[in-house]
């Protein structure tokens, strides 16, 4: 222990003595690039890390053109690497959208020995991030977002309040002396081409995830001469037009996941299209939490809102594998499915600052994308006009935000690039359902030097999250150009889909689950007594048992009152049991029902109900008091079992 701990400090003072001598020699040599000199100061790092990262900020001008710009700070992080020093190019990564921060791209770069063994990691953070000096975060037209989902106006009408909400922001964020035209991936290029450069790397390696790859693609073009490598996952190319590619991703997920169900699930996009309909036709109502405020509001569901969420639901393979049975049910007409997968979707959102999301938006995306989708008019229609068909809100959100605030769109030179002749390794799952395959496709031609792995997998499969993909990642980073296996289809088999026949259909449950991962005690005020009076119960009789056993006095009567609390700690340890061996099978089972076994468990609950006969019979007032406390726990119990689990809901 005492070894690993001297060895941890060492790498420690190491890594930061090597990146403060890379600061002092860039002061030294001056100002980098633009208005002003990029420069870097240590500071502590967050939780989480690991114990030899150096974290530090990037001061930089927010406006490189303009000579009497102000300068703005960005959060970076270096992983050392864990054999010093090292002996591959450092690896720089950037969180996946605009108005996100991550590093789990860095640390499982970090951890995978193949690749942090002898490469640094570095993560820079987005300008206007939550983490800048000049953050553009904007709660206020967030929850106006999530508000949106209370009410069943339509989109573009929904989206009022929320552009003048993000336009009181960009005034407060102007007033205090900032500049909203410097918020675009071109500036986000130029951010990670000065922290090679402050950091003295003479080349690095670049590592892109989904928006971020068109930042790469920028870096790599405008700093060729300091990049040896390229890796983009999720591959979005700077000149596409991410709107239509967001509904042909979503197209092709639920067909790669019809395809995938065996004929369970035939024609997923109908499913969704007749979900949609339901709801448009009628909006469904229910309470939601604001992730944001924190507050109550009942929700106004419409044919809109389903797309959003379940396309948002399809981000992560977990959940993606329950897409298609919750599809199934919206299409049969059983609305209250889609409870559990609303606060997944509220989620998304209060993750992303959305003003800086919609700021880069403003200008790099909307005034190059396609319009809302329609489908023409019924033939002997009064109105020939074309009929809008379900949108995905945030994306009409832009539009409505767009024209109200007014931003130039980014020159069109910002997309277009140059081919970089470094080689190239792409990344794309035939499910992810945002850019398609055939989006990435698209942008191989720039990257002549390229190899495209294809990931298959229920949902979104990032290249750190699959197995096949980080192996075919690590055997490229060691000869960049070398051939690696072209496809990877075990994603599928680690999320496999959610069978109809498996599934005891409650949204209740899905509660439950989220109550126990976030340690939620007043959710669970039911089971918990129950719990705990039945463990207690079992220890006493058991201690009971055995002193009458030792006395040589009859305890037939007394060996029968503890049918109750034997029952009542089987019921809890099958219960237990069954939901832990799914979940670990299926992650995301319980936001669709439970097991079909477990409402058949509840047998034991009455079994132990009808234990408690003896214990009344034992006489006594402590037997009394037990038996009354007991028949109380036990109906309680039942109740609550009968309502969040054997009720259909």
């Amino acid at each position: 222990m005492t070894r690993s701990r001297k060895g941890d400090v060492g790498r420690r003072i190491i890594a930061q003595f090597a990146l403060g001598a890379a600061v002092a020699a860039v002061l030294v040599a001056g100002p980098v690039s633009g208005a002003g000199a990029a420069t870097s100061t240590e500071r502590s790092c967050d939780p989480g890390l690991p114990s030899a990262a150096v974290c530090a900020t990037l001061t930089v001008p927010e406006n490189r053109a303009n000579p009497s710009s102000r300068a703005i700070e960005l959060p970076y992080v270096v992983i050392p690497a864990s054999t010093q020093p090292a002996t591959g190019t450092p690896i720089v990564t950037m969180a996946g959208g605009p108005g996100q921060t991550s590093t789990d791209a860095a640390l499982a770069l970090a951890a995978d020995p193949r690749i942090g063994g002898t490469r640094d990691i570095v993560v820079l953070g987005q300008r206007g991030g939550v983490d800048s000096s000049n953050s553009l975060d904007c709660p206020a037209a967030s929850s106006a977002y999530v508000n949106t989902f209370t009410t069943d106006d339509t989109p573009s009408e929904e989206m009022a309040d929320v552009g003048l909400a993000l336009k009181d922001c960009l005034t407060e964020f102007s007033t205090a002396g900032g500049d909203t035209t410097a918020y675009t991936k071109a500036d986000a290029a130029g951010d990670v081409i000065d922290l090679r450069q402050v950091l003295a790397y003479p080349t690095w390696t670049l590592y892109g995830d989904s928006w971020s790859t068109k930042v790469m693609q920028l870096v790599a073009s405008r700093d060729s001469g300091g990049v040896d490598a390229v890796v983009l996952n999720a591959f979005s190319p700077v000149d596409r037009d991410i709107k239509g590619d967001a509904y042909l991703a979503l197209s092709d997920t639920l067909t790669a996941l019809s395809a995938r169900s065996d004929g369970e699930y035939p024609d997923l996009n109908a499913d969704l299209a007749a979900a949609a309909a339901l709801f448009s036709d009628e909006p469904v109502n229910g309470l939601m939490t604001n992730p944001i405020t924190g507050k109550q509001r009942y929700y106004s569901l419409t044919g809109s809102d389903v797309v959003t969420i379940v396309q948002q639901a399809l981000y992560d393979p977990a959940t993606a594998a329950a897409v298609p049975y919750l599809l199934s049910r919206l299409a049969d007409g059983d609305t209250g499915a889609l409870n559990p997968f609303i606060p997944i979707a509220l989620q998304h959102v209060a993750d992303t600052s959305l003003g800086l999301y919609w700021l880069e938006t403003c200008r790099d995306e909307q005034p190059f994308w396609s319009a809302d989708p329609t489908v023409p008019a019924a033939e002997g229609s009064e109105s020939t006009d074309p009929v809008p068909l379900p949108v995905l809100t945030y994306l009409t959100a832009a539009d409505a935000i767009c024209g109200s605030l007014g931003l130039p769109p980014s020159p069109t030179e910002n997309r277009a690039t140059a081919p970089a002749p470094q080689p190239t390794l792409i990344f794309a799952s035939d499910s992810d359902p945002l850019i398609s395959v055939g989006a990435a496709q698209s942008g191989q031609a720039a990257f002549p030097s390229n190899q495209l792995v294809i990931v298959g997998a229920n949902g979104r499969a990032g290249a750190t999250a699959d197995v096949c993909a980080m192996d075919q990642l690590a055997t490229w980073l060691a000869a960049p150009g070398a051939a690696v296996q072209t496809t990877c289809t075990d994603g599928a088999a680690a999320y496999p889909l959610v069978s109809a026949d498996s599934v005891h259909p409650t949204s209740r449950f899905a509660s439950v689950v989220t109550a126990v991962d976030q340690k939620n005690a007043f959710e669970l005020t039911v089971p918990l007594i129950f719990g705990v009076f039945v463990a207690l119960w079992l220890i006493g009789w058991i201690i009971a048992v055995l002193v009458q056993t030792l006395r040589r006095e009859p305890f037939g009567l007394l060996l029968a009152s503890g049918i109750a609390p034997v029952t009542g700690a089987v019921f809890l340890g099958a219960v237990w049991i069954v939901i832990a061996t799914t979940l670990s099978a299926y992650p995301g089972f319980t936001l669709v029902g439970v097991p079909t076994i477990l409402p058949w468990l509840g047998i034991l609950l009455g079994v132990g109900f009808f234990g408690l006969i003896p214990v009344w019979r034992l006489g006594g007032r402590g037997s009394a008091a037990l038996a009354a406390a007991a028949t109380l726990v036990w109906l309680a119990m039942i109740v609550w079992f009968v309502w969040i689990v054997v009720l259909p809901s």
